[in-house]
C-alpha cells in the first residue's frame, strides 16, 4: 500500500524461492504437482543435491516462488532444494475464495508436500511472510521439522508490523508517495500490468535494502507469473494475512522446540527487536543479526548468509548465532 492503506500481503516478500546451481530454468530433478486437497494442486520442482529437500516458503504472499531464484542459487550447490507455488498463485491452482486462501491453508499445505515427498520430518526455510506458514507448521506439528530458518522475519505481533509500515510511509518523500498512489490505481485497474508492477515494487522496496547498491544487485522478478496469476494477488491481499486477526504468538512459540535459526538485519525496517523476540519466544532459537543489512540478507550479505546457513544445516550453529533472553 502506498500509505497506511497499504495491504499486508501485498507487501511482504517473501520464504524463499531458492535456485539450483546456475539458475531456476535448468531442468529440475523431479518437478509435478501435489494434491493439497479440496482441488487444490501445488506446482513444486526440486533442484541441487541431497536426499532430503529443504523446503523453501517465499514470502508475500501472492508472489511466485520465482522471484528469488538468480539471487539464491548458492544453496543448491549443496543441498536439495524444494520449491514450490504457494496456493493462488503462479503454477499452482488460482483459488479465489477467501476460506481456501486463509493463513491456516498454507500451514496445511506444508504437510501435504511432506506427505508427499514420503518424509518423517522437513526442513524449512521461510522468509518474511515465509515465517509465519513455517513457524505455524512447527508449532502445530514439531515432530514432523528437523530444523528452521527464518530469515528477515515478520513481528511476531501484529502490532510490530503496523507500526513498521507506517513508519515506512511517513519517511517517503511526496513525489514518491504520488507515484506509487498512481501505480496503485494503474494495477488495481490492470494487474498485469507487467511496467506498473515493476516500478511499483521499486519504490516499495527501496527502503528495505540498506543501500541503492544493494538493491541493483537484487536479479529476481517480484512481478513473475502468468496474467492470471497476477490478476489473483488482490484476492490473496484481501483473505489471507487479515485471515490471522490481531496476532500475537509471543506466548505460543514454546511449542516450536525445533532447532531454528533466525536472520535478520539490523538495517532491516521489520526492526530487528522483533526478532529478538522470535528468538526469546522460542526455546531451541538463536538470532544472527547482520549489522548495516535489510531484508533480503541474501542479496546484501550473500557470503555470511549462506555460510550461516549452510553450517546450520549440517547441524551446527554459525558463528555469530546467539541466545536472545526474554524481556
Amino acid at each position: 500500500m502506498a500509505k497506511a492503506t497499504f495491504s499486508l500481503s501485498t507487501v511482504l516478500l517473501v520464504v524463499i524461492a531458492i535456485a539450483s546451481a546456475g539458475t531456476l530454468a535448468q531442468t529440475p530433478a523431479k518437478e509435478g504437482f501435489i494434491d493439497a486437497g479440496n482441488g487444490v494442486k501445488l506446482y513444486y520442482r526440486v533442484v541441487g543435491k541431497g536426499n532430503e529437500p529443504v523446503v523453501l516458503v517465499n514470502g508475500g504472499p501472492g508472489f511466485t516462488s520465482d522471484y528469488l531464484a538468480d539471487d539464491l542459487t548458492a544453496m543448491s550447490r549443496n543441498h536439495s532444494l524444494l520449491i514450490y507455488d504457494q496456493r493462488g498463485i503462479g503454477r499452482s491452482t488460482l483459488v479465489t475464495e477467501a476460506t481456501a486462501l486463509d493463513a491456516q491453508r498454507y500451514v496445511e499445505d506444508l504437510e501435504a508436500i511432506r506427505t508427499h515427498l514420503g518424509l518423517e520430518r522437513l526442513t524449512l526455510l521461510g522468509h518474511s511472510w515465509g515465517v509465519v506458514p513455517a513457524t505455524l507448521y512447527a508449532m502445530q506439528h514439531p515432530q514432523r521439522v528437523r530444523r528452521i530458518i527464518l530469515v528477515a522475519a515478520v513481528p511476531p505481533q501484529r502490532s510490530g508490523l503496523d507500526h513498521a509500515f507506517q513508519a515506512m510511509a511517513a519517511a517517503r518523500d511526496d513525489a514518491t508517495r504520488r507515484r506509487m498512489e498512481e501505480l496503485s490505481r494503474i494495477r488495481q485497474a490492470n494487474p498485469d500490468d507487467l511496467a506498473a508492477c515493476r516500478e511499483y515494487y521499486k519504490l516499495w522496496f527501496t527502503p528495505f535494502f540498506a543501500t541503492g547498491r544493494a538493491q541493483s544487485r537484487m536479479k529476481g522478478n517480484v512481478c513473475a507469473g502468468s496474467a492470471a496469476s497476477l490478476k489473483n494477488k488482490p484476492n490473496i491481499d484481501k483473505s489471507t494475512f487479515p485471515s490471522l486477526g490481531n496476532w500475537d504468538w509471543t506466548t505460543s512459540l514454546g511449542s516450536a522446540v525445533v532447532p531454528t535459526l533466525l536472520i535478520h538485519g539490523d538495517r532491516d525496517p521489520l526492526p530487528i527487536e522483533d526478532a529478538r523476540k522470535w528468538a526469546a519466544a522460542m526455546p531451541n532459537a538463536r538470532l544472527l543479526e547482520l549489522k548495516g543489512i535489510g531484508h533480503f540478507p541474501y542479496v546484501e550479505a550473500p557470503e555470511a548468509f549462506f555460510a550461516a546457513v549452510d553450517r546450520f544445516l549440517k547441524g551446527d550453529w554459525p558463528e555469530g548465532a546467539i541466545r536472545s533472553s526474554r524481556q
